[in-house]
């Protein structure tokens, strides 16, 4: 392809070359534009150092800004968070939250404190959009300090800024090279036109700005380079190129006498008509060779990756001999890898699919072995003789039925490996109740169950926690002579991961008679168990005729270690 191109511009210049007539004023204009190049060259690695702290601090503002609402509901773990996030940037001095009233909530340092009178907290109020100031006496750290403020906006309101301070100590670290091409200082403002940094200190800063150009000019334009006058009547090159765009910028000051633009008060000549020809003869040559060797078969490739992304359909290509070989060959190539990527998603939607069939056969194997289990306790709890074996049986026997039941939803549920523990527990609140009272209709019941969506890891002692929770229940309920006994049971949430199961029945004479009475206390050391395994607590509180059994557990996240 260079070869192609170079050819046709050959023969574009060929006529073109046999007039040899010089163009001084091209060659003039360039060297300006080398000089200028040059300059901004030097301007920006000058500034790289800066550039790379400011852009640094807007990336670290940002992302607290993206964790405040976990952060801040913990100021002390906050406070940790943020000091451990300076350990690792020993460039920043300070970073927190400061609320829409000007206090610090949430930082590094200096929780608490009323920042409410600085100028910085009216700027952000007034007009929330991310900026750059100084501060030569920072309230928190007493230091020089540049601060790198976002705003933090809730529901379209503006709810106090994210700030992270970088001392000034830390900036300009090298610039020697620039001082030996004759740099005489280099600043940086931000948007508002106001110096936040200058190689020689800011205290003399303002007599080396140009006196005929404000900052404010250049925010929002690219970078340029001219020639002004100091407010001391030296004569300066100025070059001016963006730190962080429409916020921060850096200018390099240089000496006029090495960096002049040397066309200055030089008159362009008619004889500039030979080099426009030139030049529009060359550009018509290469935009046709680009466009037709580059820019076209780039496209077609483009349109038809894009199409490849939403359709997964590789289409052909459309290319003509005047396609170079290497954009076929990269055509080609994304080609097989295409192919590949649809390999593998096929690959990987089949291991899916057999791991989903695998995991739903495995809860219902366990399901069924633990109902075979269950049906062998129910044959020798129907030929034992003995009522205290039968009852120890049966106890058993709504145990294993607890625990196939979680299979059993695990197993019928779209979603894998949780279960939906208020359909669980309501299915054995219900068998509880036809098996332990004959007659429902001599039972006040009420129940309340949200919907709360959890992993077997707690569901299996979650139920055999209520299962025990009720039989209690159950066989202590009572009332008074002549009154109703009532039965309430609940699940309901707290906050976002706490889970509340409570058991509330009357008090009186014993209404189960079925159940036995016996004082082991095996189920409250069942469910003490259960509580522990699920990290929960136990509270009981018994009153006037009423006794009250409450859990309270959080909702675990999922450990793959753990399970396995």
């Amino acid at each position: 392809m260079p070869f192609r191109i170079a050819a046709l511009l050959a023969l574009a210049l060929l006529p073109i070359g046999l007039i040899s007539v010089t163009q001084t004023v091209l060659l003039i204009r360039e060297s300006d534009n080398r000089t200028k190049a040059s300059l901004l060259a030097l301007t920006s690695e000058a500034a790289a150092g800066e550039e790379a702290h400011i852009r640094t601090a807007f990336g670290a503002a940002g992302a607290i800004e993206a964790l405040l609402p976990v952060l801040r509901n913990n100021p002390e773990g906050c406070a940790v968070q943020l000091q451990q996030f300076l350990r690792s940037y020993p460039a920043f001095s300070f970073a927190g939250y400061v609320d829409g009233d000007g206090v610090v909530q949430c930082a590094s340092a200096g929780i608490g404190k009323d920042l409410s009178a600085l100028s910085l907290f009216s700027l952000m109020r007034d007009t929330p959009v991310p900026r750059v100031t100084i501060n030569r006496n920072g309230p928190i750290s007493g230091t020089s300090v540049l601060i790198v403020s976002v705003p933090v906006m809730e529901r379209g309101q503006y709810a106090g800024y994210v700030a992270v301070s970088l001392p000034h100590r830390v900036f300009f670290g090298d610039i020697e090279e620039a001082s030996v091409r004759s740099l005489v200082n280099l600043i940086t403002f931000n948007a508002d036109g106001q110096v936040m940094t200058s190689s020689e200190g800011l205290d003399e800063v303002v007599s080396e700005l140009p006196i005929n150009r404000d900052l404010k000019e250049f925010v929002g334009n690219p970078e340029t380079a001219f020639i002004d006058t100091t407010a001391n009547g030296l004569l300066r090159v100025y070059s001016v190129v963006p730190v962080v765009p429409n916020v921060a910028y850096a200018m390099g000051i240089w000496q006029y006498e090495q960096h002049s633009f040397v066309t200055e008060n030089i008159k362009i000549t008619n004889s500039v008509l030979f080099p426009v020809a030139m030049w529009l003869a060359c550009l018509g040559v290469a935009f046709f060779a680009v466009q037709r060797m580059v820019i076209r078969p780039t496209r077609n490739l483009r349109a038809r990756m894009l199409l490849f992304m939403r359709t997964r359909r590789i289409s052909p290509p459309r290319n003509d001999g005047s396609v170079p070989i290497e954009i076929r060959e990269i055509d080609e190539t994304w080609k097989m890898m295409a192919e590949s990527v649809l390999q593998d998603e096929a690959e990987l939607h089949n291991s899916l699919h057999e791991k989903t069939i695998l995991v739903k056969e495995v809860h219902h194997r366990v399901k069924n072995n633990l109902q075979l289990i269950a049906s062998i306790l129910s044959m020798k709890i129907r030929k034992t003789q003995n009522m205290e074996v039968r009852h120890s049986l049966q106890e058993v026997h709504r145990r294993v039925m607890s625990i196939s039941r979680v299979h059993q939803k695990l197993y019928e549920t779209t979603t894998e490996e949780r279960v939906r523990a208020d359909e669980l527990l309501r299915t054995i609140v219900e068998q509880i109740k036809s098996s332990a009272l004959p007659d429902a209709r001599a039972l006040q019941y009420s129940e309340a169950f949200e919907p709360v969506v959890m992993y077997p890891d707690q569901g299996v002692p979650l139920s055999l926690a209520a299962s025990e929770m009720v039989m209690n229940a159950l066989k202590y309920m009572g009332a008074p002579a002549g009154e109703k006994p009532w039965l309430e049971i609940s699940l309901t949430r707290e906050g976002e991961n706490d889970v509340v199961f409570e058991v509330a029945n009357s008090v009186g004479n014993k209404v189960c008679r079925d159940v036995p009475d016996t004082e082991t206390g095996l189920g409250d050391k069942l469910i003490a168990a259960f509580v522990q395994q699920m990290e929960g607590v136990v509270e009981t509180q018994e009153e006037e005729g009423v006794y009250r059994i409450r859990i309270r557990i959080p909702i675990a996240d999922f450990q793959e270690e753990a399970r396995q």
